[in-house]
């Protein structure tokens, strides 16, 4: 969160009208199975891949899987490598980070539909500042207009994302309420949201604070509590009817999320209840 922030940050100062000075630009093969050792720079750094597919790591083990058409923006001092597994071209351009902004981590940005964009990228990684102080402003207004559009551009798709997934998670909770008796996995859940069970379990934790499996249970355990205060049914049939196998199972996570055993929360529901007629 504190990276993605900071480039928020970057985005608002270019909004108010700060430039961005273009230091270098360079463009470079990339060969399948060849990589680039761990290196780092002092300015922004801006990485076109029109051509080629591969992986960049950070030196903290984060990664980055890039394709054809993608860019990734790279904070200043953050160490990172690249391995290609298809070959394909680089396109790099350094840039001076603003005064006083402390830029953190790295930002996908992705896949470059607009080719005028795409020609932009390829331009400024082709070009070295000093030919005239016209020229290095134009450079430099060029390169400021380029990073705005990437900066728009990767906010707007991670709003789309949070959406997605917002709109995933709502789903899985829909289900979970109304199949809790019967569901049997993670994956059957996943199956019914229509996405895979490992990208459920990462976004319902994410948006959530807890794992899908503990939000079933405690969906479970809140229809355990009705029926354990409104009916007279023995708990082994209330274990079944919530979704649980056994008694002894059902005993052990209800007591877990309520912390009383389903038999002793009964007979303090029937006390209170009992206690509250004698006072009427």
């Amino acid at each position: 969160m504190v990276a993605k922030s900071s480039w928020k940050a970057l985005q608002r100062r270019l909004a108010a009208g700060v430039v961005l000075r273009h230091v270098i630009g360079v463009t470079k093969p990339i060969v399948a199975g060849r990589a680039c050792q761990f290196h780092e720079h002092k300015e922004i750094e801006l990485v076109f891949h029109p051509t080629g597919r591969g992986v960049t790591t950070m030196q903290g083990g984060q990664s980055v899987a890039f394709a054809e058409g993608d860019v990734v923006l790279y904070a200043p001092g953050v160490r990172h490598d690249q391995r290609a597994e298809v070959s394909g071209m680089d396109c790099c351009v350094q840039l001076e980070a603003p005064r006083g902004l402390a830029l953190a981590g790295h930002l996908h940005v992705g896949k470059i539909e607009d080719m005028v964009l795409w020609a932009e990228l390829e331009f400024l990684s082709s070009r070295l500042p000093g030919a005239s102080a016209t020229g290095d402003a134009l450079l430099n207004l060029r390169t400021t207009a380029v990073m705005v559009q990437l900066l728009d551009l990767a906010f707007a798709r991670t709003a789309v994302r949070a959406g997605n997934a917002e709109r995933h998670v709502l789903a899985a909770e829909r289900y979970s309420q109304e199949n809790y008796a019967r569901i049997e996995s993670v994956s059957e859940v996943a199956r019914a949201v229509g996405i895979g069970p490992d990208y459920l379990r990462h976004l319902f934790k994410r948006h959530r604070g807890q794992s899908l499996v503990a939000y079933v249970n405690d969906v479970r355990r809140a229809r355990a509590r009705t029926l354990l205060t409104h009916t007279d049914l023995p708990i082994k049939e209330i274990a079944a009817r919530c979704g649980y196998r056994d008694e002894y199972y059902f005993s052990t996570v209800f007591r877990k999320g309520v912390g009383c055993a389903p038999g002793r929360y009964r007979e303090r529901t029937l006390a209170g209840a009992q206690a509250i007629g004698r006072v009427s």
